[in-house]
């Protein structure tokens, strides 16, 4: 029987200003939902080092790549003017 997933801390903001908030968001909205790496990464059709990349927010992720997985996660980007 596979381990259970430890869900990932929430973020203190709702606002996200580094590649590093981003991966936060990503690992949190994964986990919360019980899914292992390996499984949002097939999911996606990415490998599972570039999603950890991705969650770890290191340096040359394509934005692309980003959104895509972050839609799959249902993690929406809104701007609000004010």
């Amino acid at each position: 029987m596979a381990n259970a997933v430890k869900i990932s801390p929430r973020l203190e903001s709702n606002e996200i200003k580094t590649a590093k908030d981003f991966g936060k968001l990503i690992k949190y909205k994964r986990t919360s939902m019980g899914k292992t790496l390996v499984e949002v990464a097939q999911l996606c059709n990415i490998s599972d080092r570039t999603l950890s990349k991705l969650e770890n927010g290191a340096e040359g992720s394509r934005l692309s790549t980003a959104l895509y997985v972050g839609g799959m996660l249902g993690i929406t980007i809104t701007e609000l003017e004010g």
